[in-house]
């Protein structure tokens, strides 16, 4: 497939996933696909510029797809305008930046998004609750990364404090490929990458009573730190990048397979 990625870089604060996942999807994907990656500076003096890129970029490389990350408000806007209405557009879900202002705006332009890619079922139904994607194809897929450089093991736990709800840290990804033991607080998308005392353990947000209470718990059992361990790190092979790009090919032919019978329709209309 040809393929256009389109990434909006921001500060790793504003998006923990994307910061990680994106720079790493593109040569992924360039293993059996043909990609090209356009970046949009911030600020609204870089938006023509990146519009005139991704018109070039589509009509010399003819991309089957445009898939977008990180965009949100007139960046999306001006993307959406270069894109045009031929090529299909995908969306992932890195954060909540779309539900920010001008969320009447960003609501709008997502009625052009063909497929919805979200990495947390709790990320997606944020969205669509807000009217979001609505006509969008909608794909769940946790992210794939490439693991990094293991850490010297550890017995101590990798404890993850978070007070907002998250759609699906990374740092919790590669701890399982580190091999430590996860307590992470129930929030966001975080219960669909933990399953408390299987593959980590969960405690509500701000109770460190909690946090403590759990570390105590493995330290009494190894036999419960060594089956926690030992499952996410199964855990951490369904993050595989090939397993992820696959599963995202997919998707994306979904989607333009059902933008060319949709296209066929009109021309037989």
């Amino acid at each position: 497939m040809r393929i256009l990625l389109v990434d909006n870089r921001q500060p790793v604060s504003m998006a923990d996933g994307a910061s990680v996942y994106v720079p790493q999807l593109a040569p992924a994907l360039a293993q059996e696909h043909r990609v090209v990656i356009v970046t949009v500076q911030p600020g609204v003096v870089h938006l023509a510029p990146a519009a005139n890129a991704i018109r070039r970029a589509i009509e010399s490389e003819r991309a089957e797809l445009v898939h977008l990350n990180n965009l949100a408000g007139l960046s999306l806007g001006a993307v959406l305008w270069a894109v045009g209405d031929r090529t299909p557009v995908v969306m992932s879900l890195h954060d909540y930046r779309l539900l920010d202002r001008p969320r009447a705006l960003n609501r709008w332009l997502t009625g052009w998004v063909g497929l919805v890619i979200s990495p947390s079922h709790y990320a997606l139904e944020e969205h669509l609750r807000q009217g979001f994607c609505r006509q969008a194809i909608r794909q769940i897929l946790p992210y794939g990364i490439e693991p990094g450089p293991l850490p010297r093991p550890t017995e101590d736990p990798f404890v993850f404090r978070s007070h907002w709800p998250e759609p699906f840290p990374v740092r919790i990804q590669e701890a399982f490929q580190s091999g430590a033991v996860v307590i992470a607080n129930r929030v966001g998308g975080i219960p669909e990458m933990i399953r408390d005392g299987v593959n980590g353990l969960l405690v509500e947000p701000g109770d460190e009573a909690g946090i403590e209470a759990a570390i105590e718990r493995l330290r009494r059992s190894p036999e419960l730190a060594a089956r926690v361990r030992a499952s996410a790190a199964e855990t951490a092979r369904l993050y595989d990048m090939r397993f992820h790009t696959a599963h995202l090919t997919e998707a994306y032919r979904q989607l333009v397979s059902a933008t060319r019978a949709r296209n066929l329709d009109r021309r037989a209309a």
